[in-house]
């Protein structure tokens, strides 16, 4: 039996199987605050903050003698630096801290993005208020400002002009980054990139193997992630291998991969489509989101946490690929209010949508939703095989016909 320690935040999901397993004797370490996710008996280790690795690690190491551990995995991206540097510590396989940080710290990864001489949008680096003004100055206004660590764009805000910068939106804003509320509240200090005009955003999907790129899939967003919170149906769909986009970002993909030394492991890309060309956004070494997952394993047979897992815990991967499919197929994931739900769309109701392969509520009538509505939270998830005659945006419109929800006497149309 192969003991290895797993650093994770709020996975529930990945964290119950891997306890499950036959073969593995699993250390959990996490936060007090996740402590409850877990079932009784299950061996945890408590940390402090998972945001400050070094400070993690040694906590690991003062509770626990670790000769016995063979392997350490993350599953969330905020509890990755932490699995890194504890690899560092016991001399483990896996991706290194340096390579960890460059696919989590944004600064970082952008550093690297430039030396490799790809496109992407001017950055600078901020702590203060008053920093993000002089960065503003410096790449040119409007901006964006994120958070330099965390996912997500629960804590992504654009500027128009320097003087937004001290509205009251704004103040509340840089408030709320220099005093969090918990250690998932995004903080200071923060990237602040030249605005872009994104025409269309799109992700690639990789398996690297000892360098090589063994699995790589682009697909496009159905609108810019930034836009998630809007409202309305979101998701992605994938593209053709011979599109030209297609082809061009799978070729940035293999550099920003080299770019950041990843040389096993999932990844998971954002590339920009903008009036000036392909800009390259980020990367991440740990499978995409939503339900990027699924949608790929529906198409090809490659399943991304498993290739992620198994790599993690020096296991070979392997999957049988889809040889010379030519279809598409779309992830499309249904808005959530906050609130209590009076009425929801049930499952059967998609029954007569064209192309359907799958769907998956999360929510039903009398659930309570409350707490941070960011690109996670949804009702339900739908995948759909898209052809000619039933195009992405035939399904969209489709769903939007059929899908409502009612909470607290609001109701969800494609209007709001």
């Amino acid at each position: 039996m192969k003991s290895i320690l797993v650093t994770n935040t709020g996975d529930r999901v990945h964290a119950k199987a891997l306890a499950a397993r036959q073969d593995l004797h699993v250390t959990f370490v996490t936060e007090e605050r996740f402590v409850s996710m877990y079932a009784p008996n299950t061996d945890i280790i408590i940390v402090k903050n998972l945001n400050n690795p070094t400070e993690s690690a040694n906590e690991v190491l003062a509770q626990r003698d670790c000769n016995m551990y063979e392997a350490v995995l993350a599953l969330s991206e905020r509890a990755a630096p932490t699995a890194a540097y504890l690899r560092g510590c016991l001399g483990l396989e896996g991706p290194s801290f340096d390579t960890v940080m460059n696919c989590t710290n944004k600064f970082a990864m952008k550093r690297q993005f430039e030396k490799a001489g790809m496109p992407t949008a001017a950055f600078s680096l901020a702590s203060s208020v008053q920093e993000v003004l002089t960065s503003g100055n410096s790449v040119g206004w409007p901006i964006i400002v994120k958070p330099v660590l965390g996912g997500g764009t629960d804590a992504t805000k654009v500027f128009f002009s320097e003087y937004e910068l001290f509205s009251v939106e704004g103040k509340e804003y840089f408030e709320r980054l220099h005093n969090p509320l918990t250690t998932s509240e995004k903080e200071f200090p923060v990237i602040v990139e030249k605005f872009q005009k994104v025409t269309a955003e799109l992700h690639c999907d990789g398996f690297i193997e000892n360098g090589e790129v063994i699995f790589v899939q682009v697909s496009q967003y159905l609108k810019p992630v930034l836009e998630y919170t809007s409202g309305g149906i979101y998701g992605s769909f994938t593209l053709d291998h011979n599109d030209p986009v297609a082809k061009e970002v799978a070729k940035m993909h293999e550099k920003a991969a080299k770019a950041v030394g990843i040389s096993n492991g999932v990844t998971h890309f954002e590339v920009f489509l903008t009036e000036d060309g392909l800009l390259a956004g980020e990367i991440a070494c740990r499978p995409g989101g939503g339900g990027i997952r699924k949608m790929l394993r529906f198409m090809n047979g490659f399943d991304s946490w498993d290739a992620h897992i198994a790599v993690s815990l020096g296991e070979n991967y392997s999957f049988k690929t889809i040889s010379g499919s030519k279809e598409q197929l779309a992830e499309l994931m249904l808005p959530v209010k906050r609130g209590k739900i009076k009425s929801v769309s049930a499952a059967d109701d998609f029954e007569s949508l064209p192309g359907l392969l799958e769907v998956e509520m999360r929510v039903k009538s009398g659930d309570v939703i409350e707490g941070l509505l960011d690109s996670s939270a949804i009702s339900g998830i739908l995948f759909v095989k898209l052809s000619e005659s039933n195009t992405i945006q035939k399904v969209i419109e489709s769903v939007e016909n059929i899908f409502s929800i009612e909470v607290d006497n609001l109701v969800y149309s494609n209007t709001q």
